[in-house]
């Protein structure tokens, strides 16, 4: 009776020890060395917020060369922005997106933002479709 009841309670405390070591995954993957760091360290945020947070950087940054791509790649870059403005919106403040874009832009963040709102076409996105990270 004891070896079971001590074998029970080593496979529980196995598994307990594969969750608590487990890492909890954050693909930075596209995102610029900097403003992973900066993510990474907002010890507040839970990972999934950390995950919205990487999904709008990656497309945020894309905002910079906006003006110098072809049509085809305007409305790629748009759509990328508007999915991950509205999967960010869920789960941040707006005061910690605005943080975001001053990682990404830095004192240009307005000048950067406004220039690609003017020059953005207008989408309408299907929220049922838009898949969040």
């Amino acid at each position: 009776m004891k070896p079971a009841i001590f074998c029970g309670l080593m496979l529980s405390l196995s598994l307990a020890g594969c969750q608590l070591i487990s890492p909890v995954f954050v693909n930075y993957h596209g995102v610029r060395m900097d403003v992973a760091k900066w993510i990474n360290s907002q010890a507040l945020l839970s990972m999934q917020q950390k995950r919205s947070l990487a999904q709008l950087s990656r497309a945020q940054q894309k905002i910079h060369s906006f003006s110098a791509k072809d049509e085809a790649a305007r409305f790629a870059i748009a759509e990328e922005n508007q999915t991950a403005m509205h999967c960010a919106s869920l789960r941040l403040s707006q005061k910690k997106i605005e943080q975001l874009q001053h990682q990404i832009f830095g004192a240009d963040r307005e000048r950067i933002l406004q220039n690609y709102q003017q020059q953005a076409p207008l989408l309408k996105l299907d929220e049922k479709s838009i898949q969040c990270e």
